[in-house]
């Protein structure tokens, strides 16, 4: 697996520099915009990408090679990147996951799937070209294989949630093509399927791989299917297709429905610490919206209140009532809600659990109200 890249000799002089002037009380982000000026790759404290190509993956998929600067340290198959965009004079922040090109740590492909009234997934799509400049950040999480390569690994994926899942495959078809590997991927068909073809000769390729693409919908949110006509996940299907499962590493992304039948199965089996999940589609609650809860946050000097409906996060609630919350990825990854639970209790909708106050930790993005709170932000 490739390490995270020590910065060349020319950024670690930058860097230098760049603390020399924040000793003398010169701003790193002063010397980044005059860099920048010159260069937006040459930044050390803001990092930028070019983008160099866009490639149509499916009608509603696209995926976008960038082109980093030389601050920027690499990435382990499996993790994600945040971008930044501007839209309309407003930035926005996405994270996406992205894969390797032929092992380089400076050039990486996102692949975006085009939501529907998505903001950034419309930008990358419809206005985003070849030579454009946009922000990235330092790869980060925890959806990567362990520092010893196992033998054998299980990798379920649902939609768009192929894509950490082909960061990984390609890594190990590179580095450990002896590493046996299960991939089972759930679409809605072959046209929808994000790298069908590539996967396809991949398969055909890789003794070591065994791929099963299923046609379903059971586990695509709004879609209504008969149970008996479509495919699953299921304790069933995974002993059929690898009768070890529960006993291998296993790494599940895809839309919240997969996610939780995911979480349930392993838990079941009494192997939920053999399981890792990674989502990439913004939480939604499924309460009562005439359940409402008082909230108040305190930022600061700050503080703000409002109505929570049990149908909306706690941060789309705050939106909502027109407060401008700090908040970055909007998916639970980048941590930038968090606010500490005083009092009161919430649902963490990427793992289902109950939070109570006392100080707990919670991210307004997946979070939604059980109960009036008293939040504290922590950022």
């Amino acid at each position: 697996m490739p390490e995270i890249s020590s910065p060349p000799a020319a950024v670690s002089a930058t860097q230098r520099v760049a603390s020399w002037l924040t000793h003398m009380g010169v701003s790193t982000y002063a010397f980044d915009d005059t860099l920048g000026l010159i260069n937006p790759l040459w930044t050390v404290t803001r990092l930028h990408a070019r983008v160099v190509t866009k490639t149509a993956e499916t009608p509603s998929a696209m995926t976008v090679v960038l082109q980093a600067g030389g601050a920027f340290q690499g990435l382990k198959p499996g993790q994600f990147v945040m971008i930044g965009v501007e839209i309309n004079g407003v930035r926005h922040r996405r994270a996406y996951s992205p894969r390797s090109i032929d092992g380089r740590s400076d050039r990486f492909a996102i692949t975006v799937q085009r939501q529907a009234g998505g903001k950034v997934s419309n930008f990358v799509h419809d206005k985003l070209q070849p030579g454009d400049i946009i922000e990235i950040e330092q790869a980060g999480g925890e959806f990567t294989l362990p520092r010893q390569t196992p033998a054998e690994v299980l990798l379920v994926a649902g939609g768009s949630g192929i894509t950490p899942c082909m960061s990984i495959l390609e890594h190990l078809r590179r580095e450990r093509a002896a590493t046996r590997v299960t991939l089972i991927y759930f679409a809605r068909s072959r046209a929808d399927r994000i790298f069908a073809r590539t996967l396809e000769s991949l398969a055909a390729q890789w003794p070591a791989l065994r791929y099963v693409p299923l046609e379903s919908t059971v586990n695509t949110p709004g879609v209504s299917t008969a149970a008996d006509t479509a495919a699953t996940l299921s304790t069933e299907l995974l002993s059929e297709l690898q009768p070890q499962w529960a006993a291998l590493p296993a790494y599940c992304c895809g839309p919240a429905p997969l996610m939780d039948a995911a979480r349930q199965i392993w838990k079941d089996a009494g192997a939920s610490d053999h399981l890792r999940l990674e989502a990439f589609a913004a939480a939604r609650p499924s309460g009562d919206p005439s359940v409402r809860h008082q909230v108040r946050i305190v930022r600061g000097d700050l503080p703000m209140a409002f109505e929570a409906p049990a149908s909306e996060t706690i941060l789309v609630a705050g939106e909502q009532a027109g407060h401008a919350i700090k908040h970055g990825c909007r998916q639970g990854i980048c941590h930038e809600c968090t606010c500490r639970l005083n009092s009161g209790a919430v649902r963490d909708l990427t793992t289902g659990e109950q939070i109570h106050g006392e100080g707990q930790p919670v991210r307004l993005c997946v979070s939604a109200a059980l109960s009036d709170l008293s939040l504290e932000s922590l950022n």
